[in-house]
């Protein structure tokens, strides 16, 4: 057979070239002499990795890993007001929940590329010690300096970590799954972030409500390090370090890493003062943005010439095919619909229907609990039928819908249409969220694993970004425009200047005596979102039409890999025997 290498011949495959789809060899059911794979020195090519209890561990344990990294970027967000109120610092309190999103971005391409070199399993339990140190040094604040700036430095070095976890946990599974089956495993995993991410901002609520706000630092410390122990003794997998410290280090992209660095640096200033210490039209946010942005346009550029880097983090051959491009900008929509849902119906809840934060957060169980189910059920159309096109025009149609739909509700709206538009938005999103990474990997040889989930991860965070910024905006400025229907010009003077986002709430309303302004303020909020949703069918609908740009690529139903799980002890001079069904035999070693 021509896609069965004989023993000794394997060789890597070389980068695609440009405009080029990679269909994945096909094998016999039947078992012959040629389907044999050997293969010396301990690397695994096209097998299949056995379910054992290792595997298992490894996916729990990844999931706990992504549990905590969700929780930490989204917890602090309803304690933020109490932290700030005893710690101080002015107008520092943004960068409270901003330093960790900001490290944890920044550190994604370093994070793929170092992995290829240095191994996962090393960098991964790194990231959780850094994770979990950060998090030790926020929690020591409720005994000693209470510093808003030592806070801040906190949350970076978490967010370093938090950034590593989530690239690494996303890669491993690559590296022990098969790309048909990672929609599935995928979906496990993310079960952990997608649940950490919505109930994070709950807790915080509840915590700060019944206890000191310390505690929002305390309760991931024991977390962190429950992950990092199991994946100390579970994660075992391969890495076949041919270089000295000196010479790998040599291969790392600093130069490329430091310009991204400074570029994200930039425009999440510009993202993080926008709309609330400035107006967007300031000089203060035009130019860190556009310096932000010029910034991103030079890191390609210097990423893509290899006279300047000869080993990027980013290669140019990750987005030079059609499919592998269209897939990042799926992923780059569909975390902006998704944050766009997962912050502003909160506000029609607390703002128009004048739930508590504590009702609110049960209210949006359909769309939290509905996206978890759907990505189970996503993961497992794509392992049985090895094909994505379908799923991602299947995802983006209720999402269109279901912001039409949005638009719909007001005061007046009955509990059981909201909670179906939650459901039918829930179908898109879940669908959708393990299945795209499947997709940008599919054209893509096996030896990008890494680095391709760092470009993956950067864009799905990115979007994440704007999916706040672009609906607060569009609120903000809504409301502004409408202001005049108010009629006690002190409360229409609230709506105004980029802050009516954080007035959405029913402590707001409640604080209101006047019954008939507070139904015009309502009236108001109902409108601007309404916007809001209308402008968010524009994005559902673009990420529709899009995927129609997407080839079908065929998924590989076998590893090639040399970073996949360990599973027999080598000893010099084995060959490993891999018939095509995936079954591993092993002369002279007994099986660990």
């Amino acid at each position: 057979m021509k896609d069965t290498p004989r023993v000794g011949a394997a060789k890597p495959q070389q980068p695609l070239e440009t405009g080029t789809e990679l269909a994945p060899p096909t094998h016999n059911a039947t078992t012959t002499p040629d389907d044999l794979q050997t293969v010396e020195g301990g690397s695994v090519h096209a097998t299949k990795v056995p379910k054992t209890w290792r595997f298992w561990a490894i996916i729990a344990s990844l999931g706990v890993a992504g549990l905590a990294s969700a929780i930490e970027g989204t917890i602090i967000t309803s304690a933020l007001p109490t932290i700030t109120a005893d710690l101080g610092g002015g107008d520092l309190y943004v960068w409270v929940p901003n330093a960790y999103l900001l490290a944890s971005v920044a550190v994604l391409p370093l994070f793929g590329q170092a992995s290829d070199i240095f191994g996962r399993r090393g960098l991964l339990l790194s990231a959780v010690a850094l994770f979990t140190l950060g998090k030790s040094v926020s929690t020591g604040l409720s005994g000693g300096a209470n510093s808003m700036r030592m806070l801040i430095a906190a949350r970076t070095v978490q967010g370093l970590g938090g950034g590593g976890i989530n690239l690494l946990m996303e890669t491993v599974v690559t590296d022990i799954v098969p790309l048909r089956e990672r929609g599935k495993y995928m979906s496990l995993v993310m079960m952990g972030s997608t649940l950490g991410a919505s109930i994070g901002p709950f807790v915080g609520g509840a915590i700060t409500s019944s206890t000191t706000w310390r505690w929002v630092f305390y309760i991931n410390v024991p977390v962190g390090g429950l992950t990092f122990v199991s994946l100390w003794a579970c994660l075992r997998v391969n890495h076949q370090r041919e270089q000295s410290w000196k010479k790998s280090l040599a291969r790392v992209d600093f130069a490329g890493n430091a310009i991204f660095v400074a570029a994200i640096c930039a425009v999440l200033i510009a993202l993080s003062w926008g709309g609330t210490l400035f107006e967007w039209s300031a000089y203060n946010i035009i130019v860190p943005l556009v310096l932000g942005f010029v910034g991103l346009i030079l890191f390609t550029a210097f990423e893509w010439t290899p006279k300047l880097c000869r080993e990027p983090s980013m290669p140019r051959v990750l987005v030079s095919n059609r499919t592998s491009a269209v897939a990042l900008a799926l992923t780059f929509i569909h975390a902006v619909v998704t944050y766009w849902a997962y912050y502003f119906f909160p506000i029609y809840l607390q703002g128009v229907k004048q739930f508590s934060p504590l009702i609110s957060g049960v209210g949006t169980l359909p769309i939290f609990g509905g996206s978890l189910i759907f990505a189970l059920v996503g993961g497992a159309i794509l392992s049985k039928t090895g094909r994505y096109k379908p799923i991602h025009l299947a995802g983006f149609v209720p999402l269109t819908i279901a912001f039409g739909l949005f638009s719909l509700l007001d005061f007046k709206s009955s509990t059981a249409a909201w909670v179906c538009f939650e459901l039918i938005w829930a179908i898109g999103s879940g669908l959708l969220v393990a299945i795209l990474l499947p997709a940008m990997q599919a054209p893509l040889d096996e030896s990008l694993v890494a680095t391709a989930t760092g470009l993956w991860s950067f864009m799905r965070y990115f979007g994440c970004i704007w999916g706040v910024t672009i609906p607060s905006a569009i609120f903000n400025n809504e409301c502004r425009r409408l202001a005049f229907r108010v009629s006690d010009a002190a409360v229409a003077g609230k709506l105004t200047g980029g802050q009516a986002y954080q007035y959405a709430t029913r402590a707001f309303l409640r604080g209101i005596t006047d019954e008939s302004v507070r139904d015009e303020v309502v009236e108001v909020f109902s409108r601007a979102l309404r916007t809001v949703w209308l402008i968010g069918i524009a994005f559902a609908g673009l990420g529709f039409l899009l995927t129609f740009l997407e080839k079908e690529v065929s998924l590989r139903d076998k590893l090639n890999t040399d970073f996949g799980m360990e599973t027999e002890k080598e000893q010099p001079g084995d060959a490993k025997v891999v018939p095509s069904d995936g079954e591993i035999t092993r002369t002279g070693s007994q099986e660990r």
